[in-house]
């Protein structure tokens, strides 16, 4: 880390073009006036919001870890210690998000300005939990610190405990009706404009998500067990509308502040984001190769705002196509096809309106551009939709009392909710699912809840989870390694996957098998980035085996 002591807030501050702020190069920029402090709150949201967002950083890659996408660049599980995403992750996360975070606490703490420091406390947490959940053991105590150029790792179960303090602490002074009293936030806080009501609703989620991210080793957290109940008993956790999440506009200047997925796919030149034809499968209720696909028959009503389809059904791909199912075009993961390179620019079904401000899905095809969607689509950071699923997990866990039933089809609810909220702030003539569809939709996943046994239920939620989390992947890495759901594809008995459709240019129904290279291990932990280790010594990846079960709470 000696390349990540000294930066952050001024080549930030620049970035977002915030005028009001007046830096002297000869001065210290982290000694934080009151003024400044307000400006400094607004660059470490930005810096956090954008941490672990689509493109420069981990997301779009790393969504081929979660099948929700598939990607030549990241096929078979094929990140590497020298991938630039998970550089650009880790330098993103100790350049400027925890120090930024730093400051507002030491500034909150010292000059009374409590709001400040307790949302500090609340995005460092959320950082440095990702960063254990993606690597383990990582720097803590010796980070952002001038007297360490070689921080050594901390393990990731001190981490989690150090982090529950504080998130207490931070919830603590969210409570403090004299600090409510001090200087507050208000348009410089992207998230909330300084309501304190909805940033104790995300402090509360966060806990909540940090407690369950640890029950299979809960004995190694301090007061697991009184902290849950207590968290569970108050109640106070994030409701539709109250998202924590990075908003995108339509502005390109000075700064393109659209959501970088949309830019990479929709205004490059290349798309790399095809769709997981496991994922597909699953959305529509289909079974070529998941057999105990447990929605078969079940048509997702989220389908056209996640994905669209350039192409429509007759139409001719471009190439001969790895996997094809009308409409959809897309390639599988682990394929030994040869198809995979092939190109499909204008006929591949891409990311859609919901995750990145892309084009809603009509059924009518038409090739996206430049003039096509506008962008807007937030990043996801800690979701509404979440909290009822991390109870009912906790119920189906023996964890927690509640209806296990109750609280999925509430999660269900919050997902379509904000799938409609997000699509038509992209686009306002972008229609909605209807109340009708969602009923509809709700109620046939319920039957098959109920009529399952204990572990398909568990493996019914996490997978309405993993649905609901779509561009939300380490999210949902953490939900597959800690339940094993949903059931990620490997290919049949016989190392064999399947299409529906040819693999011609031509659209011709027909199921086709065809061979895969041997799928690897499922992936427990990432590579430490080589970036770091090249400058790090105590940061290595000798002996490190990311098939093995490395993070302290993957049981």
């Amino acid at each position: 880390m000696k390349r990540k002591i000294f930066y952050g807030l001024v080549a930030i501050v620049a970035a977002l073009g915030l005028s009001s702020c007046n830096l002297d190069i000869n001065e210290d920029p982290y000694a934080v006036t009151k003024l400044d402090v307000e400006q400094l709150l607004t660059a470490a949201e930005y810096e956090v919001g954008i941490n672990f967002s689509e493109g420069y950083y981990l997301n779009a890659n790393f969504s081929a870890y979660t099948h929700h996408t598939s990607s030549r660049e990241v096929d078979n599980y094929s990140l590497n210690a020298s991938y630039s995403t998970l550089g650009n992750t880790w330098d993103q996360a100790y350049r400027y998000s925890i120090k930024n975070c730093d400051k507002l606490i030491e500034d909150g703490d010292a000059n009374g300005n409590a709001i400040y420091a307790a949302i500090g406390r609340i995005l460092r947490a959320h950082v440095y939990m990702n960063l254990v959940d993606l690597w383990g053991d990582v720097p803590y105590t010796e980070a952002n610190n001038t007297e360490f150029t070689e921080p050594k790792p901390d393990t990731g179960v001190f981490i989690y405990n150090e982090l529950l303090k504080s998130i207490n602490k931070a919830i603590a002074d969210l409570k403090d009706t004299e600090a409510a009293n001090n200087l507050k936030p208000g348009a410089n806080d992207l998230f909330y404009k300084g309501d304190v009501t909805k940033w104790l609703h995300a402090a509360n989620t966060l806990k909540l998500k940090l407690l369950v991210q640890s029950r299979l080793v809960k004995g190694e957290i301090e007061g697991w067990k009184s902290e849950l109940d207590g968290v569970l008993a108050e109640n106070a956790f994030l409701a539709n509308g109250e998202d924590l999440q990075f908003p995108h506009s339509t502005a390109t200047t000075p700064s393109d502040e659209r959501n970088s997925g949309y830019v990479d796919e929709y205004q490059g030149g290349q798309k790399s984001v095809w769709i997981s034809p496991w994922f597909y499968e699953i959305l529509n209720g289909k079974s070529y190769n998941f057999k105990d696909n447990p929605f078969k028959g079940i048509v997702d009503p989220r389908i056209p705002y996640y994905y669209y389809n350039q192409a429509t059904e007759n139409q001719d791909a471009l190439n001969n196509t790895d996997y094809r199912d009308g409409a959809f075009i897309s390639i599988m993961l682990g394929s030994n096809s040869g198809y995979t390179s092939n190109t499909q620019e204008s006929v591949m079904t891409c990311v859609g309106i919901y995750p990145v401000g892309g084009k809603y899905d009509d059924g009518k095809g038409g090739a996206i551009g430049s003039k096509t969607g506008t962008g807007i689509a937030p990043d996801k950071m800690l979701q509404a939709y979440s909290v009822p699923f991390m109870k009912a997990e906790l119920v189906l866990a023996g964890e927690a009392s509640g209806d296990a039933a109750a609280l999925l089809s509430e999660g269900i609810s919050a997902s379509l909710t904000h799938v409609n909220t997000v699509s038509k702030a992209a686009d306002a003539s972008c229609p909605m699912i209807s109340a009708d569809a969602a009923t509809d939709f709700i109620n046939n996943v319920l039957a098959r809840f109920e009529s399952a046994n204990a572990a398909k239920k568990m493996e019914i939620v996490m997978t309405q989870k993993w649905i609901a989390n779509f561009y939300n992947p380490v999210e949902a890495y953490s939900d597959i390694r800690r339940t094993g759901y949903p059931v990620l594809f490997k290919g049949d008995e016989r190392n064999m996957a399947y299409t529906p459709y040819a693999q011609t240019i031509e659209a011709k129904p027909e199921l086709t098998p065809y061979n895969l290279v041997t799928i690897l291990a499922y992936p427990r932990v990432m590579w430490y980035p080589q970036s770091e280790v090249d400058v790090n010594p105590n940061i290595t990846n000798n002996g490190r085996v990311v098939s093995s079960k490395v993070v302290f709470w993957d049981k």
